[in-house]
């Protein structure tokens, strides 16, 4: 069984960061799962230690749905 997949969606950048950027340039999928999966994890009031910035990375590498299902989880924890 196939699952459609979906792009990412553009991430916002504040304000005060734009000019520190490239004009015109989105940031790649990957990097704005990075920054997705590191405010779910704030959000849950989870620190991330050192160890899991390779575990935030690798699951960054993975497709949009499956980034948004596992921050989807860390949602739940919030919320608890």
């Amino acid at each position: 069984m196939e699952f459609p997949t979906f792009p990412t969606p553009p991430l916002p950048i504040a304000v005060f960061l734009r000019p520190y950027l490239r004009v015109g340039e989105d940031l790649p999928a990957t990097q704005a799962h990075q920054v997705m999966l590191h405010c779910a994890l704030d959000a849950a009031c989870i620190p991330a230690r050192l160890p899991d910035t390779d575990a935030v990375a690798r699951i960054a590498e993975l497709d949009y749905q499956t980034v948004s299902t596992v921050i989807g989880w860390l949602r739940t924890l919030r919320e608890r």
